[in-house]
């Protein structure tokens, strides 16, 4: 049986705003306030990640108050958590046990969900609730968790673009199929228009971002996935896994077969899967 634990931290940052909202702290005391009583960020680790985990404070500061009592009267839901983790493992063909914990947090209103390590035995998938609850993101977020365990993924920053791209567009054509009837934008969009960019320089990202694919270092996963790849666009990684996961689809591929790709093989596997795509178009 699946055992998942739940670990709020809404009440934390509800904690860190009262102490914030005064009207004589200015940036450093807030941000001094948010390490001492919060210190939770989509970032990556480091000080690279601190110093865009006080952006994102600054950038999302004045949109808190008007979305206060949305954060307020927000309560977990686990039941949800389970049933939408059976279907993902029964789709992924993956029937073992998954111990879990799912981290509520408040984000920077950048929907920015994440999995993590959090200790020997389990992954934590840390879920922003500042704009709502989203399926779309619950089932995105636990395909990266069963996917974890289906292709003995490492879980750490550090990994191959290769599989940065495999993961993300599993993820995110997992999501489309689970919860059906949205617009794409809707299961790989953060940000509006962003898709439509990068589908104009669709071929351009794609053969720019071959060259990296064993490459695992922590600059590299940044520039693919929080920085401008090398057409300017965020999150290219993310652009390339939806375009590629979906060609693999239609050739016939199942999710339960891509999900099993081990991960020492997802590179030569994904160069393969990258030519047969470009030869189409």
């Amino acid at each position: 049986m699946d055992q998942i634990e739940i670990r709020n931290l809404v009440p934390n940052f509800l904690n860190f705003y009262e102490l914030a909202n005064q009207p004589d702290h200015d940036e450093t005391a807030r941000w001094e306030l948010w390490e001492g009583h919060y210190n939770f960020a989509a970032v990556p680790p480091g000080d690279q990640g601190q110093a865009m985990a006080r952006q994102l404070l600054e950038d999302a500061w004045k949109e808190y108050g008007q979305h206060l009592s949305v954060i307020e009267k927000w309560s977990p839901d686990i039941e949800k958590v389970k049933a939408h983790l059976t279907k993902v493992k029964e789709v992924l063909g993956y029937d073992l046990p998954i111990q879990l914990v799912v981290i509520y947090f408040v984000g920077g209103f950048e929907n920015n969900a994440f999995v993590a390590p959090f200790d020997e035995d389990r992954l934590a998938l840390c879920l922003p609730i500042e704009n709502g609850d989203s399926d779309i993101t619950l089932v995105h977020e636990l395909t990266h968790v069963v996917h974890a365990r289906t292709a003995h993924l490492t879980a750490e920053w550090e990994r191959t673009i290769a599989s940065t791209i495999l993961q993300e567009g599993l993820a995110a054509q997992l999501s489309k199929y689970v919860i059906p009837g949205k617009t794409d934008e809707c299961y790989i969009e953060s940000k509006k228009g962003w898709l439509q960019s990068c589908a104009k320089k669709k071929r351009e990202i794609i053969l720019g971002i071959i060259p990296f694919l064993t490459d695992s270092s922590s600059e590299t996963v940044t520039k693919f996935t929080f920085g401008n790849g090398t057409t300017g666009h965020e999150r290219e990684a993310y652009y390339a896994g939806w375009e590629i996961v979906h060609s693999l689809l239609e050739q016939g591929n199942t999710f339960e077969q891509i999900a099993h790709i081990k991960e020492e093989k997802i590179p030569k596997y994904l160069n393969q899967a990258i030519a047969g795509y470009l030869s189409q178009r």
